[in-house]
């Protein structure tokens, strides 16, 4: 269990920001409290943040003044904690590219806190509802009212690699795996590079022309697997969305690797004879939705790829034709092969 404290809270919150200074972000993070009205120091005047005071508290050779302890308790500003930090710390202290990883490790250190069950609810249930701003400066609040000095012995009882696993566990305890979105009805833009590979393959299959969905309602047998098809797009297109939107992971560390994973083995897959392209696609969904992904992209993603996220991914890799299920000859004439 960690000690939830200024020390602790500091550099969890550092994790967010590009070129950590301990003076800048503490005089940023106490300003709502050394501005309050009735907030002095012992010679009654108002509280000016000094490297002194940032290193002492950062190094926690001392606590943190009662008085501030005490303002940290005041219904104003616990009332107006999270639009200061939406307004002048999100963004202005933290940068955007790296706030999940603050998230990230704030989340894991309040979960496993000697905070009080009630505080530690409150917070979590705050960052589950994707409130950052209130989470973060109710977290800060509760961080400076505890004893700064208390630190924790660094007793090696368990291996390392058991502390990261049950780190790992704990992440993904606070993320679960997101609700898949359903196709619509209509297809939309972002679809129309994969659906129309998709018309091409059927076109070969049955010699019909197909330009819209209603189209395959004549053939029952592809019009189910368009369905199937669009429903793997859509998982994928979860899991894309929840990265980038909620959990706030960039694309080159994320989504793009996935991409990058699940190309790299389906593409001797896709390379071979078939005859039809619609046997060449069946015959990449089946070895993609076996894939194995590398341990640092299972954790990246919070394990939530599976067999229908990977077939989905092709589908993304032919949206921006790095793959596709039919073959062409130099006239731009479709092969079979």
């Amino acid at each position: 269990m960690q000690i939830f404290n200024y020390a602790s809270y500091i550099r969890a919150f550092e994790n967010g920001v590009s070129n950590p200074n301990m003076t800048y972000i503490a005089r940023a993070l106490f300003e709502p409290i050394f501005n309050a009205e009735n907030v002095y120091n012992r010679s009654g005047y108002p509280y000016v943040m000094t490297s002194t005071m940032a290193k002492a508290w950062y190094d926690q050779t001392a606590d943190i003044p009662k008085n501030i302890k005490k303002a940290a308790g005041r219904q104003d500003i616990i009332d107006s904690i999270g639009d200061y930090f939406a307004a002048d710390i999100l963004g202005e202290v933290t940068n955007q590219n790296k706030e999940s990883q603050m998230y990230l490790a704030m989340s894991a250190l309040v979960e496993d806190s000697n905070l009080a069950p009630d505080q530690k609810g409150l917070l979590m249930q705050l960052y589950q509802d994707g409130d950052r701003p209130e989470f973060l400066g109710r977290a800060f609040l509760f961080a400076i009212v505890a004893n700064n000095r208390e630190k924790v012995s660094v007793v090696m009882e368990e291996p390392i690699d058991t502390d990261i696993r049950r780190f790992k566990e704990m992440i993904k305890k606070n993320h679960p795996k997101p609700k898949a979105m359903q196709p619509p009805e209509e297809v939309k833009d972002h679809e129309m590079g994969y659906v129309h590979e998709l018309y091409r393959v059927y076109h070969q299959v049955s010699g019909e022309d197909y330009v819209r969905p209603e189209d395959l309602d004549s053939q029952p047998k592809l019009r189910r697997d368009f369905d199937r098809q669009r429903k793997d797009y859509y998982l994928a297109e979860t899991i894309h969305r929840e990265l980038r939107d909620t959990i706030r992971l960039d694309e080159s560390e994320g989504f793009d690797l996935l991409k990058d994973e699940v190309y790299e083995g389906i593409i001797t897959t896709r390379d071979k004879y078939y005859s039809t392209g619609f046997d060449r696609m069946t015959a990449v969904m089946e070895h993609a939705s076996l894939l194995p992904l590398s341990n640092n992209l299972q954790d990246r993603t919070l394990d939530w790829v599976g067999a229908g996220e990977k077939k989905g991914v092709c589908h993304m890799l032919v949206n921006d034709k790095r793959i596709s299920w039919m073959e062409e000859d130099e006239d731009g004439a479709e092969k079979t092969v």
